[in-house]
């Protein structure tokens, strides 16, 4: 049931409504592009690209369903839907920082696993070779640690483009250092994006708890 809001109580409600209304569209767009994927990926031996993409659409789905209990529960003043946003919000923002200190922390077994691709690549497994393809294009690098440990340079270690490609115009950095590079130059600034998302998410909780108590206050 709906009850008079004081005026600052009426002001957090709009602004919760509208952090989980843009949390809710982004939690759809999530979704959507995981849809997508899972469609164009349909029916081919990609099984490492597929287990990432049902995490795509895992996330996209709790992000929104989350946010979009946000809005019901400012929309409709209900003081349980607010709670138990408030409580899978903060578990959301615990699973954000767990994960951004494990990324961290394993800089190196990140370097192990992509160290472990190349290998099964080298020894023909199919889903391998489709993931160092994509690693190589998108790092421009050769191999795990060059391109001599290809026994066949493969197109992806050369430029778009390239008539042949050989040892001679290959890629000549290896990917394992090339991603361990990348990993250590942006880390920081995925660190404060986190951190930014985080607080965003935090005053999102203290809205939900603000407005919630003043709910709760009213209706006694």
């Amino acid at each position: 049931m709906a009850v008079g809001l004081r005026c600052g109580s009426t002001t957090i409600k709009y602004l919760l409504f509208f952090f989980n209304f843009l949390f809710t569209l982004c939690g759809l767009a999530i979704l959507v592009v995981g849809v997508i994927c899972t469609g164009v990926l349909k029916g081919e031996n990609v099984g490492a690209l597929k287990g990432s993409v049902i995490f795509i659409i895992v996330v996209g789905a709790t992000v929104f369903i989350i946010a979009f209990f946000g809005c019901c529960g400012a929309v409709r003043e209900s003081h349980f839907m607010l709670t138990v946003f408030s409580i899978f919000l903060m578990i959301l923002i615990v699973c954000q920082v767990i994960a951004a200190v494990l990324l961290f922390v394993n800089v190196n077994g990140i370097n192990d696993a992509v160290g472990e691709i190349f290998k099964s690549a080298l020894n023909g497994n199919n889903d391998a070779i489709i993931v160092t393809d994509e690693i190589q294009k998108n790092f421009q690098c050769c191999g795990a640690t060059d391109p001599s440990n290809w026994k066949t340079i493969p197109v992806s270690c050369c430029a778009e483009g390239a008539a042949t490609c050989t040892l001679a115009n290959a890629y000549s950095k290896g990917c394992v250092s090339e991603v361990s590079w990348y990993v250590k130059q942006y880390g920081k600034a995925l660190g404060a994006v986190a951190i930014v998302v985080a607080l965003v998410e935090i005053i999102g909780v203290w809205f939900a708890l603000a407005l919630a108590a003043e709910i709760k206050k009213l209706s006694r």
